[in-house]
């Protein structure tokens, strides 16, 4: 969202927010705090405006820009850079905190608007920014009845309610024989170790379906190094299961859909072992070897052949129809209060406290936003063991932009009981620890023994079906291809 820019004279700045004592900036301290209180005044006689009225838009926008924008604006130069070394670097510190969680422009790229309206609804709700100190040193920042009011008219509880969860629903039918081939080819090469230099690695491999779309692995193994051992990945597998959603694939984001990361592992040598491009040709021609693939290739993609392209288009179309509808949460969210146990229940409850459902939530949730993982606590010191060794800094990794380092895209928690161990590390075995952990560094930072294991249950409350079976019973069997 756009927000109305107040003139340079009445610019709100972070001028004073950690400044004490200091004689030199005395006067700007008291410049400060006097514009402030003026700035004050202004906005706290306030008309009321019919709501959606360009004037009660004009005094929204005024209001996000009075109120928020210091540190949630679209860029950093909103605080005084002498005032800044006087702080020790806390301003600039905090500001970049406020633009990593919430920019009043929205950016698509790192946050799906559903994310961003369930943010505005926590602190609605809560009404806990901005922060005391903020408050204290900029006075009349503080969130008013009003205030909340009118920002319910852009940021209402009946949508954040609409966002904040959903049901997975089935797959569609294949509507066309060329679909259906497509998706039957796509199984197919899915499970075809061909697609690796020694024959032997799949995506199966890490991303196996009797194993909540994972391998329960640390690690993932690709192929064989110079050591001839096996070659392990730099983070955890995310599930393959409802990824289509995703607001883009693998933890960095370096893809922008299924098909794009299909194409990324058989050009790993960590992984598949190919490095180059026109390795594909390589490929493409193991693959017409086979007497079944070339003629569902032809089903499928008529006269277009074995190429990257269709290769990895057949590969994205069956793992679109990899969707686990019917979880027990899906039942309660169609009316069947039964469908959760108590303890599940009140796991909802204190997810929701807990702001575990801003960022975990739609129907998969999550999956739809980058966030900072160490919000609160540094996660690794919590989740990894001490000579754990990092070679994953999140969607910096891709962007290349030092404010996206430790954004990691936020994994869906369907079937998360089955994907363990758990965060990019995958060093952590047990759901419960996850909690605790998730708590420390995204939560409120308390917890009980009892709220971490109702909070547990209400997650394996979200173990889905695939084709009519629960995903903790597939067998081999049920998912060859």
């Amino acid at each position: 969202m756009q927000v109305t820019r107040f003139p340079t004279h009445m610019k709100m700045n972070t001028l004073t927010k950690y400044a004490v004592g200091a004689g030199a900036a005395g006067a700007v301290i008291a410049g400060a705090v006097l514009g402030a209180l003026h700035l004050s005044a202004a906005m706290t006689t306030q008309a009321e405006f019919p709501a959606g009225s360009p004037e009660a838009k004009a005094q929204l926008d005024a209001t996000l820009q009075f109120k928020c924008a210091a540190c949630h604006g679209a860029t950093t130069d909103t605080y005084n850079p002498l005032l800044n070394i006087l702080s020790l670097g806390m301003m600039k510190r905090d500001v970049e905190a406020g633009q990593r969680a919430f920019t009043l422009t929205p950016d698509a790229d790192v946050r799906n608007a559903s994310v961003d309206l369930l943010k505005m609804d926590q602190v609605l709700t809560r009404r806990h920014m901005p922060p005391m100190i903020y408050r204290v040193m900029h006075p009349g920042t503080g969130l008013t009845d009003a205030d909340a009011k009118l920002l319910r008219t852009q940021y209402s509880e009946e949508a954040a309610h609409a966002a904040r969860y959903g049901t997975i629903t089935p797959a569609p039918a294949p509507t066309t024989p060329q679909e259906a081939a497509k998706i039957q080819l796509g199984k197919l090469l899915y499970n075809d170790p061909r697609l690796s230099t020694t024959n032997t690695v799949s995506c199966a491999s890490c991303h196996d379906l009797t194993k909540g779309g994972t391998d329960n692995l640390s690690k993932s193994e690709g192929v064989p190094g110079a050591d001839g051992k096996p070659q392990l990945g730099g983070v955890n597998a995310p599930t393959v299961y409802n990824a289509e959603t995703n607001i883009r694939q693998f933890w960095d984001g370096r893809a922008a859909d299924l098909k794009e990361q299909a194409g990324g592992p058989p050009l790993n040598p960590v992984e598949m072992g190919y490095a180059h491009p026109s390795d594909w040709n390589k490929i493409a021609y193991k693959l017409a070897q086979s007497p079944e693939l070339p003629p569902l290739f032809a089903a499928a993609f008529g006269d277009k052949g074995i190429t990257a392209d269709t290769i990895t288009e057949a590969i994205a179309a069956y793992e679109k129809t990899l969707r686990t509808p019917d979880s027990a949460f899906d039942a309660y969210q169609n009316g069947q209060q039964q469908a959760l146990s108590p303890e599940a229940a009140a796991g909802k409850l204190a997810y929701e406290q807990q702001g575990c459902a801003t960022c975990h939530s739609g129907p998969t949730l999550g999956g739809q936003s980058f966030e900072y993982i160490n919000t609160y606590a540094d996660l690794r010191r919590l989740a990894a063991p001490s000579k754990y060794i990092e070679g994953a800094y999140g969607l910096a990794d891709f962007t290349k932009k030092p404010e996206h380092k430790d954004m990691f895209r936020v994994p869906n928690l369907r079937n998360v009981a089955l994907t363990a161990p758990y965060f990019h590390t995958g060093s952590v075995d047990k759901l419960e620890d996850a909690v605790r952990i998730m708590i420390k560094t995204q939560g409120k930072g308390i917890d009980t023994p009892e709220e971490v294991n109702n909070i547990t249950a209400f997650l394996r409350s979200q173990t889905g079906k695939l084709n009519g079976k629960s995903l903790d019973a597939l067998t081999p069997e049920d998912v060859k291809p």
